[in-house]
């Protein structure tokens, strides 16, 4: 005989949370959700309006009802919903993603006279690794706050910078506050889980907090320190990578004896040195007679600052310095550090097919501290508008010999860009040191301006170049703007978009008298727009003269302008957001321009967003593991750091929001990646097979335009989308492996973690001598 045994069904165990559900007068929904019998969980929340599902959002930001000595301090949730849409709803509710477990009390959105609140955030604090903390807070004014860790005051904290926020990420309305950006001490780095706050000067607390843990010299180091746990020292390279430390850029002078850079290998070389300049000569000679390497000969040559007598040059290479395979070159008034001269003989020793070398540089300030000059790998555009590399360096003596005999130099900034006058920037292997090899005295700009316009200008003419050098103001280094002459090509301008036909609409009037003045088209490439007056604007654009190509299918931003650019016979493309909004009529004619070297792939804009602060600053890789936007620490007209964002320079990737390109470049690296990267880090992909194929990506400051980023779509940060993101970004991480982790265009001893070029970083990247070579992808094949 048979017995069926039916089995029970489980109940699902309901928990019992403590919750709340709120909405703002702009339209923020916010509330928080706790388990106090699983403090350590996180839940996933669903908006809905009249029982339908509207957002997703993870309770996963601070909730200052949550900050009890039981409870975990970041259960709360905050996301923006269209004012309309509440409008015409009756009910506003909450529940756990998946559940029906209500959140909070649903509003009554007909019935419920009760004004709304204002319930935007009013600061953030966020961890950025190791003892580095960022954030904001809501205020016009100046603020100072204190940190207090474990109870303990660490830290003054002054907001005086400013950024921007708003959307999916932060909740409300976009909008410019005030930042901060700070370091607690060191003896924090103990490897031990601390809790950070922060309050106002009157005492009262801010409702932002975080934990943190960090180490000295990083989980690798602390690994290597306590011994026997060598297999778990991968473990630790990763954890580094992705959660890395830094140190502000102030304690410069104390983070160079916590990490001196290695004694460089013995060399025979000999080295002649030249002085170039009367005033400083004593100052450098002295630091020549305490070099390690003792293998030289110098000589001085009298004349004004950064200027050379190249009849006395090859006199003196000639009378005192017959036997010397390499010559250095320095400006008067520089103090060469200690190694500097084994360090340069040791890269020629180990590179023997270095045309030259130039090295990193320290800055003495009035008040006696010193500031790292921290370059990137060989930048030729940077080298045209603002010199960097010239006032120390060395090159080999066939080289510069050559380069006298056809040039003539009058400058130090002529000597050095006369070595390329026959080849281009690509062939020429030039070698940076990481590291300082001296510091450098004050620049006299307005001299040095004069000399670099002329040397940049000479330069290009002997390249067959007649471009117009405009002479600009610098705040540290001199520089100047370069316009090469933009030859007769088909340019179309790529605008993908779908609905938000108020964002086309503002977009398409704003860069019309650029796309006019460089006799350009336009293509609107639209996704499946349903919303009938965005139909009917698409439909009118051909009697404007403005093409369009429908392209149906779930958004894939690579696709959209694959397709695109399939369907064009143009000669350049512009691929351009349709939430970018110009503020002049030059911006386009100034990307093209960029392209007159046959070597530059892709040129990139300076974006802002619309209350000036910078959005896009060029892209650099490596930040925490991945990718970030440089500069946007800066408000529109801020230098940047050393003065980069007044000049052309040279980045790994640019942003496709604006992004002139090639159409035979473009197809021949195989368009954007759409089957891999098909809404993020397209761009970047795209950029680094560029770069693959031997071309340089050039970053422009003087092309500006405003972006509202992800106004159209939405932020990579909601819910819905942050898997998408990690998987786009783990391709990323595996085609580009260990060049990821080493930017070209970023010097190994600054931070990796937050926002570029803010701080050193601690421990310093891989020191060794480096070209700027092309990188090369890893084989990713689809499905891994």
């Amino acid at each position: 005989m048979t017995h069926v045994i039916r089995s029970r069904k489980a109940e699902i165990a309901q928990p019992r949370l403590v919750s709340r559900l709120a909405l703002g007068a702009d339209g923020t929904v916010s509330g928080f959700v706790f388990d106090p019998e699983a403090p350590e969980r996180r839940f996933t929340i669903d908006i809905l309006l009249d029982g339908l599902v509207l957002k997703t959002v993870h309770a996963d930001a601070f909730a200052p009802e949550c900050a009890e000595p039981d409870r975990s301090n970041t259960c709360g949730f905050a996301v923006s919903v269209d004012t309309d849409l509440l409008d015409a709803a009756r009910h506003l509710s909450a529940r756990l993603a998946n559940l029906e477990t209500p959140v909070g009390q649903s509003i009554d959105l007909e019935n419920d006279t009760t004004s709304r609140s204002d319930l935007r955030p009013t600061c953030k604090l966020r961890w950025l690794g190791g003892l580095h903390f960022h954030g904001w807070i809501d205020s016009e004014a100046i603020v100072t706050l204190e940190a207090i860790v474990d109870g303990e005051s660490v830290a003054q904290v002054r907001a005086t910078a400013w950024t921007h926020i708003g959307g999916d990420a932060e909740g409300g309305v976009s909008r410019n506050v005030r930042a901060f950006d700070f370091h607690v001490p060191q003896r924090l780095a103990d490897g031990r889980i601390h809790r950070i706050l922060l309050r106002k000067e009157d005492g009262d607390r801010l409702p932002a907090a975080a934990t943190f843990v960090a180490f000295p010299d990083g989980l690798a180091g602390m690994i290597d320190v306590i011994g026997g746990y060598a297999a778990e020292r991968l473990r630790g390279e990763l954890y580094d990578r992705l959660i890395p430390a830094s140190l502000p850029l102030h304690d410069y002078a104390g983070w160079r004896e916590r990490f001196p850079l290695p004694e460089p290998q013995p060399s025979s070389l000999r080295l002649a040195v030249v002085i170039a300049g009367s005033s400083g000569t004593q100052q450098t000679i002295a630091s020549l007679e305490a070099q390690s390497h003792e293998n030289w000969t110098a000589g001085a040559i009298d004349g004004e600052p950064l200027s050379i007598d190249g009849d006395a040059l090859l006199d003196f290479l000639e009378d005192a310095a017959p036997d010397t395979s390499h010559i250095v070159v320095t400006m008067a008034g520089v103090s060469l550090e200690r190694t500097a001269l084994a360090r340069i003989a040791a890269a020629f020793d180990s590179h023997p097919d270095a045309l030259a070398i130039y090295g990193d540089l320290d800055f003495l300030a009035d008040d006696g501290r010193i500031w790292p000059l921290a370059f990137p790998a060989f930048d030729y555009e940077r080298l045209l508008e603002q010199g960097y590399c010239v006032h120390l360096f060395a090159v080999r003596r066939e080289a510069l010999l050559a380069a006298i005999e056809a040039a003539r130099p009058d400058s130090l900034y002529r000597l050095f860009n006369s070595l390329l006058d026959q080849i281009g920037p690509r062939q020429a292997d030039i070698l940076h040191l990481p590291g300082a090899l001296a510091t450098m005295p004050r620049l006299d700009r307005t001299t040095a301006g004069a000399l670099l316009s002329a040397a940049s200008q000479s330069h290009l003419r002997a390249r067959g170049i007649h471009a117009s050098v405009t002479r600009e103001t610098g705040n540290f280094f001199p520089a100047v703007r370069i316009k090469r002459p933009v030859s007769r090509q088909r340019v179309t301008v790529i605008i993908p978009t779908r609905d938000r036909v108020s964002l086309l609409q503002r977009c398409l009037e704003t860069i019309l008298p650029a796309v006019e003045r460089c006799h350009a088209d336009i293509l609107v490439v639209d996704n499946d727009s349903a919303h009938p007056q965005a139909i009917d604007f698409l439909s009118d654009l051909p009697r404007r003269g403005i093409r369009t190509l429908r392209v149906e299918g779930p958004f894939n931003f690579a696709r959209l302008n694959n397709e695109a650019a399939a369907t064009l016979d143009s000669d350049i493309l512009c691929l351009l957001n349709n939430d970018i909004e110009a503020s002049s009529d030059d911006w386009l004619e100034e990307m093209l321009t960029r392209l007159g070297e046959p070597d530059v792939g892709a040129v990139g804009a300076l974006l802002t967003w619309p209350g000036g602060v910078v959005q896009h600053g060029g892209v650099v890789l490596g930040i925490n593991f991945s990718v970030a936007h440089a500069f946007t620490d800066r408000l529109s007209g801020d230098p940047g750091f050393l003065d980069q964002l007044l000049v052309a320079h040279e980045c790994s990737a640019v942003t496709a929001a604006c992004l002139a390109t090639r159409r035979s470049d473009y197809l021949a690296v195989g368009g954007m990646d759409e089957a891999r990267f098909a809404v993020a880090l397209n761009d970047v992909d795209y950029c680094l097979r560029l770069r693959e194929a031997g071309k340089r990506i050039v970053l422009t400051p003087h092309a500006k335009l405003v972006h509202a980023e992800s106004a159209s779509r939405g932020s990579d940060n909601r819910a819905d989308r942050r898997g998408r993101f990690e998987h786009e970004l783990n391709l990323l991480r595996a085609r580009w492996g260990e060049f990821l982790n080493e930017d070209p265009a970023y010097n190994p001893q600054l931070s990796r973690d937050g926002v570029p070029y803010r701080g050193l970083a601690w421990p310093p990247g891989r020191r060794a001598p480096r070209y700027n070579h092309p990188p090369v992808a890893h084989d990713l094949p689809l499905g891994f």
